[in-house]
């Protein structure tokens, strides 16, 4: 396998120079490999992955970025949106009892960054959520616990509402779908002109105490909601990604946070299939 050489315009902003294939490397495919995985896993350093493979840090950056991008696209060609079909085949018995038209249930999730050296990418990456400069995409998983959809990777200051209207998630709905979420998505209205109903947990009005059904309603969703958040946690075993992200890996924030998602899909399932 031959390496990334050069540089692309990243997420900072900053210019670019050309790309152009590097020598062969004295590594093998599977060394390669267990490498990216350790720099994944365990966020080590480039120096402490070059001494202990005794390569230059130059050259594990080249490969972190070659490997990333190859599996990214790799991981990509695998189907993830399911057919309706194939959903209500591996929907758990607990979907099928209270929510049985589910496609996805939805969430977004933030990641820490460094602080951007562009003002403009400091001010459009400030989560007032976090009280820091983080990115943000919407992660959707099936009913069973396979992630199904992963967005474009976004500026923390977006809202979960303009993020779901912008990602391109709309686009695979059906009518009849429900999609199920967390109270802070306010998007039933963007929903409902595409037959598409919204689940999320009833809000309190002010002072006064819950209907019975609908503390029923909120038990019922926090019973089966539990899967994506329980996703979110193996994505953030990834440490390269749990911790405060270095400016060095802007450019390839996208594929870097897309490969920790799809790796969670051959991991034991979460819950038990109806199929």
């Amino acid at each position: 396998m031959r390496t990334w050489q050069g540089s692309r315009t990243d997420f900072d902003g900053r210019a670019s120079t050309g790309a152009k294939s590097g020598a062969k490397s004295k590594l093998t495919l599977q060394d390669q490999f267990l490498m990216v995985m350790m720099r994944l896993r365990l966020a080590l350093k480039e120096q402490d992955l070059a001494f202990r493979f005794k390569i230059h840090q130059t050259t594990v950056s080249r490969m972190f970025i070659t490997w990333i991008n190859l599996m990214a696209w790799k991981l990509g060609q695998l189907p993830m949106w399911l057919s309706r079909r194939k959903v209500n085949k591996l929907m758990p018995a607990s979907f099928l009892k209270w929510y049985p038209t589910t496609r996805v249930i939805i969430d977004c999730t933030e990641f820490y960054i460094d602080t951007p050296s562009s003002t403009a990418r400091q001010s459009a990456s400030w989560s007032d959520y976090k009280s820091h400069n983080t990115v943000k995409c919407l992660i959707g998983i099936a009913p069973h616990g396979h992630v199904t959809f992963v967005s474009p990777v976004y500026e923390g200051s977006i809202s979960d509402r303009a993020l779901t209207e912008q990602c391109g998630l709309l686009e695979l709905l059906e009518k009849g779908d429900s999609v199920m979420a967390d109270k802070g998505f306010n998007i039933r209205d963007v929903l409902a002109p595409l037959g598409v109903k919204l689940n999320i947990p009833p809000f309190k009005q002010g002072d006064h105490q819950m209907a019975p059904h609908d503390l029923v309603q909120t038990k019922q969703i926090a019973s089966v909601r539990i899967y994506v958040e329980q996703k979110m946690r193996r994505v953030k075993t990834y440490e390269l990604v749990s911790q405060q992200i270095d400016a060095t890996l802007f450019d390839i924030l996208q594929p870097t946070i897309f490969v920790c998602c799809m790796l969670t899909n051959f991991q034991a399932p979460l819950a038990a299939s109806n199929a």
